[in-house]
């Protein structure tokens, strides 16, 4: 975890601190080696189930909000406490997943946090990225309902495991490049959802655009794709 509670406040670790975790009140240890990100740990087993160790990812992607919004604790109906990655203040969790996360645990997540988003590491597997470039390469774009990139009617684990979810998911690639696709040279989420037909539609959004989408209400608006669409149809602009 990034914070512990020292003295009744949320803290960072660092050396020679001594914290409880605000879930639980059980003592923790700062760890401040070279080989990861400075975190807490307990002393004993983590006491909240849905804990991931925690990457560079993970950390960058909290710092991109305020840190009254990081590692916020909820305590659901029935008296269980979780730890949400962040919490917007419209009481939106965002949920930062890099390792595999199983089916049934995904939708007790759901359940418990509502109203809630996931941006998922799909740099985790380096050959992701490529088979997801070459899904884009090998179909078109759709300007239907969901509007984006229709996916070719081939397995791809990533997305086929996370299609199911009942909230938005966010694939994150990190820097690659997605200019070939008539895209801009800047961060891009993309999320993925279902057409009408069925058919799994991939969405890019700039990663800015996002976080404000979640922090301030910003509507979210796409890109174009290629090639862009006949005069009169459909175009590819903001998406609720």
């Amino acid at each position: 975890m990034k914070y512990a509670l020292v003295d009744g406040h949320r803290h960072e670790a660092a050396v020679g601190l001594r914290g409880v975790c605000q879930a639980c009140g059980l003592p923790m240890t700062p760890r401040c080696g070279q080989q990861r990100v400075h975190h807490w740990a307990h002393r004993t087993a983590n006491c909240d189930k849905w804990w991931e160790r925690e990457t560079a990812w993970h950390r960058d992607w909290k710092n991109e909000f305020p840190q009254e919004c990081q590692e916020i604790r909820i305590e659901g109906p029935g008296g269980d406490v979780h730890i949400a990655d962040v919490q917007t203040p419209n009481r939106t969790v965002l949920e930062f997943q890099h390792s595999h996360l199983p089916g049934d645990e995904r939708r007790s997540r759901e359940a418990f946090y509502g109203p809630m988003a996931w941006i998922v590491d799909g740099m985790r597997k380096g050959s992701d990225v490529i088979t997801f470039r070459s899904f884009l390469s090998a179909d078109i774009p759709d300007y239907g309902a969901a509007r984006g990139w229709r996916l070719p009617l081939r397995r791809f684990p990533l997305i086929d495991h996370w299609i199911s979810a009942t909230h938005p998911v966010y694939l994150d690639f990190g820097n690659t490049n997605f200019v070939g696709w008539g895209l801009p040279p800047m961060p891009l989420l993309w999320r993925i959802s279902k057409a009408p037909s069925f058919r799994i539609v991939v969405t890019p959004f700039s990663k800015q655009n996002v976080i404000d989408h979640f922090m301030q209400g910003d509507p979210l608006e796409g890109f174009n794709p290629l090639p862009k669409p006949p005069i009169r149809a459909m175009d590819y602009r903001a998406i609720d």
